[in-house]
């Protein structure tokens, strides 16, 4: 959509639409751009809140052009993007570039174009305001409205397949992708990624999806900004930074994160022993049971939730597992032993065909048992039950560590 000067100039002539809006620019005495940045950022939601669109800088509601004096552009572009940055909820990230179009009197100008794609999360300005782009106007969404698009944009079941606007091929690790479709060989073809959700096609172009990106992406948290794991060891029982012994931040692939969070575990638990006749290991933790724990927070946590992250914390007399999202549909915390309710299905598909490192075999190879096995394994290693817990929009996972023999 509008990559080439011609098809600009073309949407110049027929004026503005669903995916056009232009805006002339002024400036004030102080070199600032003389507009509302409340209205911009208007602008930019109701496009993200939509199916996206272009706002030309420099072009009057008559499609004329003006342009923007070449030693403003760099004014211009900070602030833009400060107020993509600032003044909309969540973010945005316009893809801006220049262009030069005639003006009236046939004198070549600048003009600049600032490309908002279709959002993958319900976008606000900083007042509050949800718009969506209706022909050549932003509309407030009403009540109804906005719940539909929420529902759209954060449904429980299918967020994991809605395509990851700013990805692309790029994001993707080829090996990975070679390990697991491995009947392909090398080259995995492009119509069995798309086929299989890994990718989608959008206004010509490869864009891997959230369980796509989740699953075989080198870094997801790239483009998914909170799709990681914070850890942390403290010295005693409290959440105090004095008591801080070391943390890390865990990136990469979905396989990779539950991997190296079960190894950062195992590395900074204690593990007493006793030496009669040969020796025996008393362990805080069954590592099994971690594992299981790190698998689900990965696989069911709600990444349609921005700026929260999987956190885990290590204590002298406790592990604490919180991830982000309350149960998915009617679950309850006292059914979960019970009953599986799969938030991402599209990701756990992928992990129930993914191995790990550590095992050996599948992720999720046998579904609906992992939180027994959590319960069962940790209550007879250190006596006390596990506690699940639901506190406010995240699940929290206390594993209480076993007693060093005396």
């Amino acid at each position: 959509m509008f990559d080439t000067i011609d098809e600009i100039l073309a949407q110049f002539r027929v004026g503005e639409d669903s995916f056009a809006e232009f805006k002339e620019v002024r400036f004030d005495r102080h070199g600032k751009p003389a507009m509302k940045t409340e209205s911009i950022a208007g602008e930019m939601v109701a496009f993200a809140n939509a199916e996206g669109g272009c706002i030309f800088f420099g072009v009057n509601d008559d499609g004329l052009v003006h342009g923007i004096d070449r030693d403003r552009i760099d004014e211009m572009e900070l602030w833009l993007v400060n107020i993509a940055r600032n003044n909309c909820d969540p973010p945005i990230d316009p893809v801006i570039h220049l262009v030069e179009a005639p003006r009236h009197d046939g004198i070549d100008t600048i003009v600049m174009v600032a490309k908002i794609r279709r959002g993958l999360y319900v976008h606000r300005t900083k007042s509050g305001r949800y718009y969506r782009r209706v022909g050549t106007a932003k509309c407030d969404l009403v009540p109804v409205e906005l719940a539909r698009l929420m529902q759209h944009r954060s449904n429980w079941f299918s967020f994991d397949e809605q395509v990851v606007p700013s990805g692309s091929l790029e994001d993707l690790d080829l090996k990975q992708l070679e390990v697991h479709f491995q009947r392909y060989g090398n080259i995995v073809p492009t119509n069995v990624l798309c086929n299989t959700r890994v990718l989608m096609e959008v206004e010509g172009a490869l864009r891997p999806t959230v369980g796509g990106l989740l699953a075989f992406g080198k870094v997801p948290s790239d483009r998914l900004y909170s799709a990681y794991i914070s850890a942390a060891v403290y010295a005693g029982t409290q959440h105090t930074s004095d008591d801080l012994v070391d943390d890390d931040q865990i990136r990469g692939s979905a396989a990779f994160q539950i991997d190296g969070a079960v190894a950062f575990v195992a590395r900074h638990m204690k593990t007493p022993a006793r030496k009669n006749l040969g020796r025996t290991d008393y362990p805080q933790y069954d590592l099994n049971a971690v594992y299981e724990a790190v698998v689900n927070a990965v696989a069911h946590r709600d990444y349609s939730i921005l700026g929260s992250r999987i956190r885990i914390f290590l204590y002298d007399d406790r592990l604490e597992i919180h991830s982000p999202g309350r149960l998915p549909n009617s679950l309850r915390v006292d059914e979960l032993e019970f009953r599986v309710v799969t938030r991402n299905q599209l990701l756990a598909q992928f992990l129930s065909r993914t191995a790990s490192k550590r095992t050996g075999r599948a992720f999720l190879e046998s579904r609906g048992e992992g939180v027994r096995k959590i319960l069962k394994a940790s209550e007879e290693l250190s006596g006390k039950r596990p506690v699940y817990e639901v506190l406010g929009e995240e699940l929290k996972l206390t594993i209480w560590a076993q007693n060093p023999p005396r």
